[in-house]
Order: C-alpha cells, then structure tokens, then sequence
C-alpha cells in the first residue's frame, strides 16, 4: 500500500494553520461529544480564535477541501429550509470522519487515545444513559464514578446514533435503495427504525428534566474528584484542572444540547426523531413507487379473459355497448358548457332541467390572446404616511383598552365587571401562550400555574392559573366560564 494518504494531506499543504485549528476545533468538540457542527460555528470560532479577517469565501473552501480529502463527513439534514440562509447553505452539518480522528490522534496522541464505535440505534443505550443521569443527580455520593459511566454511555449514543444516521443517509446507500434489491431488506429497516421511534419517543421530557437538573450539583467537587482519579495514575505530563473543567462543562453542554437544544436550533434528539421519520416516509414512498412499477408490468391476461366472457354473455348489443362505456369508456363524448350565469342553485341540480346561458364565443387562432401590457402606478408617500398613523393611533388604542383592566399592575379576571370582545381575545391568547410554554412536568405536581410570557405591547405578564377554580367572566356578549386566572404586570 503505496499510495498517498490524504487525510493526512491538510498537515502539509498552504494554509496548514487554517486546516490544523478547524480540524482540531472538530477533534475537541468530538472528545466532549459535540461530534456535529454547522457552518456558522467554524466561521465564529475562525474569527475569534484565528484572524477577524476570516470570511465565508475562506470557511467554504477549507471545509470542502477537507470534505474532498476525507477528514470531515458533510451530511444535509432532510428538513424544510426556514430562511433565505438555511435554504442558500443546504443545512449541511459537518462530522469529523473516523480518518479524521485518526490523524488528529496522531498528533494528539500524547495526551489521549479514542475508539470509534460502530453506528447503530440502540434503546437500550439510550435508557441506561437516563437511568444513570437520574441516579447522578439523586444520589449524594459517587458521583465521580457515574459521571465517568454517563460520559462512556453518552460518548457511545452519540457516536452511534450519528454514524448510523451518517450511513443510512449516505449516497452510497441512497443509490442502492432506489434499486429493486432493496425490497429485500424494507422490512428490517422500516422495522428497525420505527421500533426505535416508539421506544424512545416518550423519553424526551424525562431527558429535559433531569438534563435541567444538572446544573444545580456541586460541579466544583466532582471537578476536584476527577482530577484526583487522574492523579492516581502517574504520567509525564499530568493533566490540569482547567483542562478537566473544560471538558467537563463541555460534556454537560453537550448534554444541554443533545435533549434540550438552544433558541436559535432544536436539540439532536428531536433531529434524531426527525431524521429516522423522514428516512421511514422515504423508505415507504420507495416501496409504493416499486410496487407500482410492478404492478405496472403484471401480466392482465386473466382480466381480459372475465371481461370477454361478460360481452359473451351479454343479451343484446345495447347491454354491450353500455358495458364498453363503462370499462373503456365512452367512443364519442360531447361537452356541454354551462356559465356562472345559470340558475343552479346547488351542485346536485340537473343541467338538462336548467334554463341554457348565453356563452361569447371570442376569436381563436394565431393572434387572438389579447395583448398584455403592464401598468404603471404611483407611490403615494402622503398616503402611505396616513395608513401609517391610523394604525399607530387603533394600536395606542387598544392598548389603553388592555392596560384599563389592570388595577396597581393586576389583573383578576373574577372581579371584571364587564369584558369586551377585543381584549377577551387579548388574553385568551396570552392564557394559550403561557399553558403551551409550561412543561407538563410542572403541571402534574401543582394544581396552581405560573408562567410569565412577553406581550405585543412591550411589557411582561406573570399568569397564574387555578386550575381546580373555575369562575364566570361578565363579556359583552354573553358570560366565559374558566378557571381562576390572575395576572401581573
């Protein structure tokens, strides 16, 4: 094996110092188990730890010469593009390959040594990983130990459900399942994804749950715990504190990330979900094409044969030709055409008992289509500024309105003497929007809710809700029977 290596090719070519922070960016965040990253986290990492003048021309070409030698994996997520951004950069993520760890453990290799686990989508995995998280965060003592069982756990779901996920969305495999081969192996795959989705599924708010909890342990303890478990084992270069507490925030990070996400992008376990959903709905979509297909070119010999014998059997010509029409359908057809302005009054009308319209025949052929020309308008700024304060004035409006029903900054729906219809919708959007921004963790353990949720009109509303209450609200237009609700500015 004398041929050249290229992923080992970014150590030696221009720009090396380029290739060797993003690749190295890559390797960390794969140690703390953020094995997946996206364009805008390389560009940001670029300009602040690299050069400020680091730009996207730069980002995209390092990425795909790094994607070209094999160092780094690019996979598209198969969800719809929700910007102009998302929809310009493909929602491509970047994955640093199994070559990739390799050459970076090469150089990297003073410090740690890493095993690349095979992809699969493992339940059991996964449950272990919420049993020991809940132990973590219950038990007061060893935690030390099970942090190291959580970070092993974690690393191998990670890593596994990514590969499998990397692999069943490769080209290698798409290419083979639009072949008729593939029928062979529908069942195992639909089978073993959705037996995943429906094991797993009722798992996502337990994990939000206690993933929320970790951040109220004592991380300054296990930190020193680990640090003195790393001790114990002598070495030429002994590992700092600062590098355990990097790693260890990282890995809880990364568990934030993994369950629960962040504002401005869901958490991998629910593009997990998505991901194995689409691949299903792709797997059957290709299975109803195939089964199409030869459905198409079955042979319908034995139809063709029950068909004849029914015209063998028919008692007259009439009887026949009714059944050619109705099978074959009709030898001459004729339209008829009845305008907007009939007298039908309903679909089921019959057309021959209605009074015939009047249809204008216009010119056909060759230069009949009337000549369209576009028109020109005008922008009225003096109008356009009018609208402007209209609106402006109905919203300072209804403002006043809504701030008129809270006395000394409160708002108790069961002493409203009467309620309009404008702000009754008002605030029945608010009690929505602070029910579906409640975990439903909360609600099982109090009967009395609290949310606090941001307004059209630029102030915070702390609602709270007695859901064992239940009150009658005076409207305008008849009485709202609901539970006892209070808020505050």
């Amino acid at each position: 094996m004398t041929e050249k290596i290229w992923a080992a090719n970014y150590l030696t070519v221009q720009h090396v110092e380029r290739y060797r922070k993003i690749m190295r960016f890559f390797y960390k965040k794969h140690r703390q188990m953020q094995g997946t990253m996206y364009r805008p986290d390389i560009l940001k990492m670029m300009q602040s730890e690299f050069s400020e003048n680091y730009g996207e021309l730069e980002v995209d070409q390092d990425l795909e010469n790094l994607v070209a030698w094999g160092n780094l994996h690019k996979q598209q997520e198969m969800i719809r593009p929700r910007s102009i951004e998302e929809y310009r950069n493909k929602n491509f993520r970047f994955q640093i390959t199994e070559e990739g760890v390799l050459v970076e453990e090469m150089v990297y290799q003073i410090t740690t040594k890493k095993h690349v686990a095979r992809g699969a989508l493992d339940e059991k995995s996964i449950n272990k990983l919420l049993a020991l998280l809940e132990e973590f965060v219950t038990q007061p003592e060893n935690k030390m130990s099970l942090w190291l069982e959580i970070r092993k756990e974690f690393r191998s779901v990670g890593e596994d459900t990514a590969n499998y996920i990397g692999y069943i969305t490769s080209p290698e495999v798409d290419s083979q399942m639009k072949t008729e081969q593939f029928l062979i192996y529908k069942d195992k795959f639909v089978n073993y994804l959705r037996d995943f989705i429906s094991s797993i599924q009722s798992l996502q708010y337990p994990f939000i749950k206690v993933v929320t909890q970790l951040q109220t342990i004592d991380q300054t303890s296990l930190i020193d715990d680990l640090l003195i478990k790393e001790q114990e084992v002598p070495t030429m270069d002994d590992i700092s504190r600062e590098e355990i507490e990097e790693q260890v925030l990282g890995e809880m990070e990364a568990l934030r990330n993994w369950f629960i996400g962040s504002s401005s992008r869901p958490s991998e376990f629910e593009n997990l979900m998505i991901q194995t959903d689409q691949m299903i709905r792709k797997i059957t979509e290709l299975i109803y094409y195939f089964s199409q297909e030869i459905h198409q070119y079955q042979s319908r010999r034995k139809d063709y044969i029950q068909i004849a014998n029914w015209f063998y059997e028919a008692d007259s010509l009439e009887d026949t030709q009714k059944m050619f029409a109705g099978i074959f359908g009709a030898a001459n057809t004729r339209h008829f055409y009845v305008s907007e302005g009939s007298d039908a009054v309903s679909t089921r009308d019959d057309s021959w008992e209605l009074e015939p319209s009047v249809l204008y025949l216009s010119k056909r052929g060759r230069g009949a289509r009337k000549e369209r020309k576009a028109s020109s308008f005008t922008i009225d700024k003096k109008k356009q500024l009018e609208r402007l304060k209209e609106y402006q004035l109905m919203q300072e409006t209804n403002q006043k309105k809504i701030e008129s029903y809270f006395k000394e900054d409160l708002l108790d729906f069961e002493k409203i003497a009467c309620l309009d219809s404008y702000s009754r919708s008002i605030f029945l959007r608010w009690i929505g929007l602070a029910f579906s921004s409640y975990l439903p963790q909360k609600q099982k353990k109090s009967s009395i809710m609290t949310q606090r949720i941001t307004t059209e009109f630029d102030f915070t509303v702390e609602v709270l809700i007695d859901k064992k209450q239940r009150i009658l609200v005076n409207c305008e237009d008849g009485q709202l029977e609901m539970p006892k609700i209070v808020m505050k500015r």
